[in-house]
Order: structure tokens, then sequence, then C-alpha cells
């Protein structure tokens, strides 16, 4: 599996940020496969009617052939909203749609949480879930899984309250990598650039990156964007099979005894 992350510099709230986001993609050469993914950041689809968001995902899955999790919008046919988002497949078909349990910030003011955080679905075998934001940070959105997920994809809009957005990216960069562990499974954030602002709140801190839950060197355990607008990854699905038998073995499958505790 192939995962491309974005991390896009400039963000306008006009209905124009994921054609923008596509024309960057193509400047760089993508080109997906049925069993790949595009990863945009969260309510990338701000400034879009519900039906235009929907088809400008769908467009960009058949432009690059390959399923896109479309970061999110707010649903305004609900009031109030809801911070919600759609993964397509390579045709174009909604394959799950998710929402945000957690609303965080002016999103307390504009909003209305989610019915459950997050979503499950499959790519060609592989398990995938998909969480925005603030649900990735809470234990209750992976209590209730089913299937554990070999990729847990993150759309995010990383706000920053201090000067700078070293701590924020400190923090998540553990988090991130604890997750990958605790799920053994690789954790891939698509953010916005430091410092795209959302409406009048904080800057965001540039996040975008992957965590391997199992690599060869601690070098390897996050491979940040840094400045990067897009990343290529791809996903040793073998490294995070192992990393669940082996503990397994051990009696040391973290994830997996807290959701039978419940």
């Amino acid at each position: 599996m192939q995962v491309v992350l974005t991390q896009p510099k400039v963000r306008m709230l006009d209905g124009s940020d994921i054609g923008r986001i596509a024309r960057t993609l193509q400047k760089r050469g993508v080109k997906g496969g049925q069993g790949d993914v595009i990863l945009l950041p969260e309510l990338v689809g701000e400034g879009y009617s519900p039906a235009d968001y929907h088809a400008a995902i769908a467009d960009m899955a058949r432009t690059f052939g390959c399923h896109v999790i479309g970061g999110s919008q707010f649903d305004n046919l609900r009031d109030p909203p809801v911070n919600q988002g759609i993964v397509v497949d390579p045709a174009g078909a909604v394959v799950a749609r998710y929402q945000k349990a957690n609303p965080y910030g002016r999103e307390r003011e504009v909003s209305q949480a989610g019915e459950r955080a997050g979503a499950s679905f499959s790519i060609g075998g592989v398990a995938c879930f998909v969480s925005v934001c603030a649900d990735f940070w809470h234990a209750e959105t992976y209590r209730n899984l089913q299937v554990p997920p070999e990729v847990i994809f993150v759309p995010a809009l990383s706000v920053s309250r201090k000067s700078t957005p070293d701590m924020a990216r400190a923090r998540w960069r553990h988090a991130m990598m604890a997750r990958a562990y605790e799920q053994a499974a690789f954790v891939a954030v698509s953010d916005w650039a430091y410092p795209v602002r959302s409406g009048g709140e904080h800057p965001s801190s540039g996040v975008a990156g992957l965590a391997h839950p199992d690599p060869q060197t601690p070098a390897d355990l996050l491979r940040s964007l840094g400045r990067s607008r897009v990343g290529i990854f791809e996903i040793d699905l073998e490294a995070s099979r192992l990393l669940r038998a082996d503990q397994r073995s051990r009696g040391f499958e973290i994830g997996r005894v807290r959701q039978e505790q419940v």
C-alpha cells in the first residue's frame, strides 16, 4: 500500500482548496493504484457545499486512480453542523463516512459532536481506521473497534497555543509513535503547514508524517513531512502483522486488552 500524505501551505476557504491540492499532487507526479490512499487534512472541505465536497473528493479519486480519505468539512445540512468526512474508492464511490466526536476550540461554538469517533473500513484486505484530529488523542476512540486496524489515518488541523509550533509538534510526534506501537498499526497524519490559521484561532503546527509501529531503527519510528507539501510512503504491512503476532505471544496486546475490559 502506498500512502500519500498532504500538508498544504495555503488555505483559502473558498471552495478551491481540494483542487489546489490535486494540482500539487499532479506536479509531484503522484500515480495511485487500487490499493493506494491519498489522505487530506481536516476541514479541507470548508467552503464547499456538501454536494461540491463529495464531487471534489470523488474527482480526485478518479484522477489519481486510488482511494481518497477526504479530510473533513462542516456538514451544513445539519443545525448545528457536524465535522465529517468521506472515504471514496478509485471509482469515486463512498466506502465510509466518519465524524468528529470531540469538537475542539472554536468548533464547540459552531458545531455539534458527531455520534461516534471515526470509522473502520478495508482497502484491498487491509484493515483501516480514520479519526479526525482531536479524536485521535482520546482513548475512547479505539475502545470498540471490532477489527484491529493496520493503518490509522488522521486528518488534522493541529492548532498550536504556543508562540511556536515546537511543543505541539513534539506532543503529536510522541502520541503518533505511542499509538502506533499500542495498536500495532501505522499512523498516517495529514495536516496544514505552519502557520495556516483556522477561523482566527492559533496557527496550525504542520505535524504531517508517518509513524511506524516496529521499525528496524529508532530513527524510523516517525518520518515527518517537515516543510514538504506532499509525502509518499510505502506501508510495510508485514511489519505491523509481525508485531501484532509477537505482542499476542507475550500477552501484550495493549489495545485489544483495553477493548476487552470495557
